[in-house]
């Protein structure tokens, strides 16, 4: 029972820092910019830090949208295919059960990483590399997925993501079969959460060079 004893403490103080936090912040900007107006630099542009209500408005894009929810379905199908956990079957009630956990992961692991991130003054946007090559960009991935901009330009510790991920891990065991609960099964799939925010990372950083790499060989291939 301490998985689930520990998921639901944590969703509790989540939800109720956030709500505090909001309502003492709400159209205020944050204490780290009130004297200064420092600005992040991502990909040679100035960015000022965003307010909690933009905070707010990324978070539900993200979590509420077409590419999330495809994302899950996507999961899902996998699953359903390895017929993983086999006590859920198969057939469409075995996809809708793994469908709804999928999603329902993705929006627990949104909201605890909207949460602590709004709390500490995170900046929960991607972070561009500066850099050139391939190497250089892959090491920047890196270091962004472990580390987070703050709202007054520096860099600290990602804690919203790795609360994010250890939260979410716990969620997604306290649901899976009798047969998968314990401590150890919920910090594997925490640290399967880490790494996707890697994963995710990567696909932000290296998609615009794939798209521009696949039209300009469209655009080569209509002239011939």
């Amino acid at each position: 029972m301490l998985p689930r004893a520990v998921l639901v403490a944590s969703m509790a103080g989540i939800a109720i820092a956030t709500c505090v936090g909001y309502a003492g912040a709400q159209n205020v900007t944050p204490p780290d910019s009130q004297t200064t107006h420092v600005a992040s630099c991502v990909g040679g542009a100035a960015l000022p830090p965003l307010t909690l209500g933009e905070k707010a408005e990324l978070y539900s894009s993200r979590t509420f949208s077409v590419r999330t929810v495809l994302g899950a379905s996507y999961a899902a199908g996998i699953a359903q295919w390895r017929r993983t956990p086999r006590e859920w079957g198969t057939g469409i009630s075995g996809y809708g059960r793994r469908d709804a956990a999928a999603y329902g992961a993705e929006v627990i692991r949104h909201t605890a990483e909207f949460g602590v991130g709004a709390l500490l003054h995170e900046d929960p946007r991607f972070e561009p590399s500066t850099h050139d090559g391939f190497a250089a960009r892959t090491a920047d991935v890196i270091h962004h997925t472990v580390f987070v901009r703050t709202d007054n330009g520096g860099h600290r510790f990602a804690w919203s993501r790795t609360a994010a991920s250890i939260v979410t891990g716990f969620a997604v065991n306290s649901w899976e079969p009798r047969r998968l609960h314990s401590t150890h099964h919920a910090l594997m799939l925490s640290l399967a959460g880490v790494a996707s925010y890697g994963t995710g990372n990567f696909m932000h950083e290296f998609t615009p060079d794939i798209k521009r790499f696949l039209f300009r060989k469209l655009r080569i291939e209509d002239r011939m």
